[in-house]
């Protein structure tokens, strides 16, 4: 573990290392800086050239295909990822653990940056920031594992041996997320802002909205209030944050890190694809493409998905380019479309694709503040003051106002729809299905379960692509509803390391 790849910020893709102790490498602030790039770099790059990475792809693979959102498309043809679209998966799927890993690999490297950089003489500045945005990462990985798998392995220091790392325990939730607020506590103490070739670089913003999201997450209503009302409040925040007046403009790479985006994933179009997620670019336009226009066919929408959007909903037509449109009834059904929302309109082709992947925008934070207003209230109505950040989101989206004199509960139901339409194929449906909210339950197993009356309302039938995915998921959660609720342990983690536990049903 002592030994890691690190990128330089000039080509992501090269290997700056070969044999070379973390105690020789780190002397200089240029040593530190790469350092911290590394830890950047398992969001977007596979460093073992698998099953794409973090959020490249394998968010979407590992629990994007259990919800209500996702299926394997035509040429999804690996048994894991279909029988993670199936519901029927085991705790040998190679999805789970190439997750559990990338996630450990991260955190190892910030670990290490961590512990070394602090003895490194140079610009004091310099260093304490990147000891910072190393924290904030740790604590975004650490996030990612504990609503995932629930209690994990806690390791906050650097590791000289695999036995080490094998004889770890898991930490209670709670200490978990103890150790994931006071590090992002810490990196609110990040710049504002930055520029060039440093505009991927985690903020002060990014920490309160993830510490708002934590706040969220742990039904924590007052202090996701607090975050927002004394950080990031819509048109007085010193970050800039906004609504993008067009909703693509989040899926553009002519909007980098401006207005809407307080954290992304960082791609960039250099002709580096790979299907397995080792270069910059976003290979999710690629994978959800249709087969006929260069793409992988691999990530289908649900069928059940396309017609949620109402015709006036502007975000529709970012979000999918539509195949079949049938116009023999009355109502107008969508039976076979596919995702369009990372399409990179910037280049010539699907395979290079500089569209960054977002981790949390400021349409979240808005929708976070309705919620914590919404369940912090006493009254059986939903406050008047959390109607206006909702219809912000909706009115950008071209929807009219959420009618007023809602109950607490439908208003909380109103809140989970807009999500659900507004981050489709962002890789926030699975949390949200799984987090309990304010009614004290988690929706997942409500939401699979309606999928066969859902399809059967919308006209959708067995002969339709994707139905028997749907079928399966409702059939499982209804013998198992809460088994899905934690991922399980993966079995090549237990099997060498005798402290860990399996979750339960697994």
């Amino acid at each position: 573990m002592a030994l890691f790849l690190l990128y330089s910020c000039v080509d992501l893709n090269e290997d700056i290392r070969s044999n070379i102790t973390t105690d020789d490498y780190y002397t200089t602030v240029s040593d530190a800086t790469s350092a911290v790039q590394s830890i950047y770099n398992d969001l977007t790059h596979n460093t073992s050239g698998d099953h794409a990475s973090i959020y490249n792809r394998l968010l979407v693979l590992a629990v994007g295909m259990m919800t209500d959102d996702n299926i394997p498309g035509v040429n999804a043809t690996n048994p894991d990822v279909r029988s993670i679209g199936a519901l029927t998966q085991t705790s040998t799927n190679t999805r789970y653990y190439e997750l559990w890993r990338q996630h450990y690999e991260g955190i190892s490297r910030a670990n290490i940056a961590i512990e070394k950089i602090p003895a490194i003489t140079g610009d004091t500045a310099t260093l304490n920031r990147l000891v910072r945005e190393a924290k904030f990462l740790r604590a975004l990985y650490y996030y990612n594992l504990v609503r995932l798998w629930g209690a994990v392995p806690l390791v906050l220091t650097s590791t000289s041996t695999a036995d080490d790392i094998e004889l770890v325990s898991r930490t209670d939730t709670a200490t978990v997320y103890q150790q994931i607020i006071s590090d992002l506590t810490e990196a609110t103490q990040l710049p504002t802002s930055y520029s060039g070739t440093s505009s991927f670089r985690a903020t002060s913003g990014a920490a309160h909205a993830l510490l708002m999201g934590v706040a969220i997450t742990r039904r924590d209503w007052a202090e996701a209030i607090s975050q927002y009302e004394n950080y990031l409040a819509y048109g007085s925040n010193s970050y800039g944050y906004s609504l993008f007046s067009t909703y693509g403009n989040n899926f553009s790479s002519s909007y980098k890190n401006t207005t809407e985006h307080i954290f992304d994933a960082w791609c960039v179009a250099d002709g580096s694809f790979n299907m397995t997620g080792t270069g910059n670019t976003n290979i999710l336009s690629y994978i959800s493409a249709r087969s006929a226009e260069g793409g992988a066919d691999a990530d289908l929408p649900s069928p059940t998905l396309r017609q949620l959007y109402s015709s006036g909903d502007k975000r529709a037509a970012v979000t999918f380019k539509d195949s079949v449109l049938n116009t023999s009834s009355s109502t107008a059904k969508i039976y076979n479309p596919h995702f369009n929302k990372y399409y990179d309109y910037n280049t010539s082709s699907l395979s290079n694709n500089g569209v960054n992947i977002p981790i949390i925008r400021y349409a979240e934070v808005l929708l976070f503040y309705a919620e914590a207003l919404n369940e912090n209230s006493t009254s059986s109505l939903a406050p008047s003051a959390a109607y206006v950040p909702i219809n912000l989101v909706r009115k950008r989206a071209g929807l009219a106002d959420l009618t007023t004199g809602l109950t607490k509960e439908q208003f909380r139901d109103s809140v989970f729809q807009e999500r659900h339409l507004e981050f489709v194929y962002e890789e926030i449906r699975w949390f949200d299905l799984i987090r309990v909210n304010g009614s004290g339950s988690s929706l997942l197993a409500s939401t699979l379960k309606s999928l066969p009356a859902l399809a059967a309302s919308q006209g959708v039938t067995s002969s339709t692509y994707g139905y028997d995915f749907l079928t399966s998921k409702a059939s499982v959660i209804a013998t198992y509803p809460t088994k899905f609720l934690l991922l399980p342990i993966p079995a090549s983690e237990i099997q060498a390391n005798p402290n860990l536990t399996q979750n339960p049903d697994w």
